[in-house]
């Protein structure tokens, strides 16, 4: 196995060039969920890729995308999302209004119940006091690197938190009130159901297994009879009275760095920040499975020209292919000293790209090396054939390219 020494982090978004056109795939994994709500239609969810709403027995009744890195939600059942500017929707998600308050991303937001005041947290380090219609009424200057917002309507505080610590502030006087390393757990008290100061569910005074992580949020359904949950990763309806789980969702995984449809056209399997593969219908993004792959990120997934095998890639420095459709492992390639970022298949030939400024060339049917192409220096970041796959072009980290005769190896 390879030897990662830090977390992995992505040198760009790849997406293939086939799915360009389908938003759901861009967006396969729901990603990190934001806010959780109900009403008589049934539970909303608002994670990073959209809002999307499900009935009471977890069929999925309608979806909006768009990119979310902030959500909220005022009493008339409007919705206020944020990413690089701030957009309001109506309760039946159709457009209303758009602005731009801040300069660069817009981290988080919220709105007052009525929705008379919105308050938003940017990248460019203020923390916004707005009216309903973007009017700025009060601007605060937060902590560098702040990304998320909490706001207590009743007593008009605010916390906001990100890499450098958590801060509390007075909306009213614009008075910092508190510093700490951390912003405070999410409170649940709601019967018998409560968390503890870590953010750990409890049911009747005992911790519960429903959420492995943090909550982060949470919404009683409008009958009584059930309780949403979720961590940032993880989405559970739970019945109120009985403690017992009614339904549970798995697909709210970090964001995917690669996708690849498959040869027939029927699938598209992509690749996430957890180190597993999952497999997705192509016509409309519906989850089918998911399996470990690799011990870190997955950054780079292929096919085979035959269809016959899937390769994976990641940044512990491995390459798994598996058989397709089955998808039992065939074999495990080592060969890189850092993350892989790409790999590329010609005829019998597998490239791959490496951090640690190798191109492998590979007989994947055998898993052997029949070729290291180096004397680069710097990260290998993209690769393509050209000329019939006779010439591999290689970019690399600080902007420079070279090109490689690989006829020589393999059958094209």
């Amino acid at each position: 196995m390879g030897k990662p020494n830090k977390k992995y982090v992505a040198p760009n978004t790849r997406l293939h060039p086939d799915l360009r056109q389908q938003g759901f795939l861009y967006r396969a994994g729901y990603g990190e969920i934001r806010r959780l709500d109900w009403d008589q239609q049934g539970l909303w969810v608002c994670a990073r890729s959209g809002i999307l709403q499900w009935d009471r027995e977890g069929t999925l009744l309608g979806r909006l995308w768009t990119p979310i890195l902030g959500v909220a939600r005022d009493q008339q059942g409007r919705y206020y999302t944020s990413a690089l500017q701030i957009d309001r929707w109506s309760a039946e998600l159709g457009p209303e209004k758009s602005w731009n308050p801040h300069r660069g991303r817009i981290e988080d937001l919220a709105v007052s119940p009525d929705g008379q005041l919105l308050v938003s947290l940017g990248e460019d380090g203020l923390l916004l006091v707005s009216d309903a219609e973007g009017q700025e009424l009060r601007r605060l200057s937060v902590a560098t690197g702040s990304r998320r917002l909490r706001v207590d309507w009743s007593s008009k505080h605010a916390w906001t938190a990100g890499e450098l610590g958590a801060e509390q502030w007075d909306l009213s006087s614009s008075v910092r009130l508190a510093q700490r390393d951390a912003m405070p757990a999410l409170q649940l008290r709601d019967g018998e159901w409560s968390s503890d100061e870590e953010g750990l569910l409890t049911w009747q005074g005992e911790p519960v297994d429903f959420l492995e992580e943090a909550l982060v949020g949470w919404a009683a359904d409008p009958t009584g009879q059930w309780l949403a949950l979720a961590s940032e990763h993880e989405l559970v309806v739970v019945a109120i009275a009985s403690g017992e789980l009614v339904h549970t969702w798995d697909d709210f995984q970090e964001w995917p760095l690669c996708t690849a449809p498959s040869p027939d056209a029927r699938w598209v399997v992509s690749g996430g920040m957890d180190g597993q593969l999952s497999k997705r219908r192509l016509d409309n993004g519906e989850f089918k499975l998911r399996w470990p792959a690799h011990a870190d990120a997955v950054t780079s997934v292929c096919f085979d020209p035959h269809g016959s095998l899937l390769f994976s890639a990641g940044a512990d420095g491995t390459i798994c292919s598996w058989q397709w459709p089955k998808l039992d492992l065939q074999q495990n390639m080592d060969g890189h000293d850092g993350a892989i970022h790409q790999l590329v298949v010609e005829g019998d030939r597998l490239f791959s790209a490496g951090s640690d400024g190798q191109i492998l060339v590979w007989d994947y049917r055998g898993g052997q090396i029949m070729a290291a192409l180096t004397g680069y220096e710097g990260s290998v970041e993209q690769l393509q054939l050209v000329q019939r796959g006779e010439i591999l072009l290689a970019l690399y980290d600080d902007g420079s390219w070279a090109s490689w005769d690989v006829s020589r190896y393999g059958i094209s």
